[in-house]
């Protein structure tokens, strides 16, 4: 099954072009939530698909757990890699024992420290199962192992290609379904 990843510059939709296209597809996998503040963003959490819609923007001043990536100060982003280790970790290892589309929405630079979800993301992309999901456009070396896995496809956000090819993947999951 394809492993594609949407890649591009911040906020061009490369999240909100994979949601439009979900509507009756079981999920599993994780996605991060874009929490805003009258409209200034200071936050995202890592939603686990099996048990939250995938909602990519929520305007709250709630502390939530499983927040990923918070501001410290004005343009200072600061990851916390106990999320990634624990809930990203756990929500992608239930995703191996799902026959589900994973979503990984987004992989990005705060991951560099969470070694073992890493490993899950690698175990997930060696599997047969169907991966959606957004790559950070910057250079880590988790990133690039990601970008050089054989079975990974990336295509340059926003573009018709792009749109394209998620709304192929998920027409064919769709016909797929019991």
């Amino acid at each position: 099954m394809p492993k594609l990843f949407l890649t591009g510059r911040p906020r061009c939709g490369k999240s909100s072009v994979i949601q439009k296209n979900l509507a009756g597809l079981p999920l599993s996998g994780f996605a991060m939530q874009r929490l805003t503040r009258d409209g200034e963003t200071w936050a995202f959490r890592l939603l686990d698909l099996t048990q939250e819609p995938y909602v990519t923007h929520l305007e709250s001043d709630t502390h939530w757990d499983d927040i990923a990536i918070s501001m410290l100060t004005q343009g200072k982003w600061q990851g916390n890699t106990q999320v990634f280790e624990n809930n990203g970790r756990q929500s992608l290892e239930k995703s191996l024992s799902l026959s589900r589309l994973v979503i990984m929405d987004e992989l990005g630079i705060f991951e560099r420290e969470a070694l073992r979800f890493q490993q899950t993301v690698f175990n997930i992309l060696d599997s047969d199962l169907p991966v959606l999901g957004v790559l950070k456009n910057k250079h880590t070396a988790f990133l690039d192992q990601v970008r050089a896995h054989p079975a990974v496809v990336i295509v340059e956000f926003p573009g018709t290609k792009a749109i394209e090819m998620v709304e192929a993947l998920t027409a064919r999951l769709r016909r797929q379904q019991p």
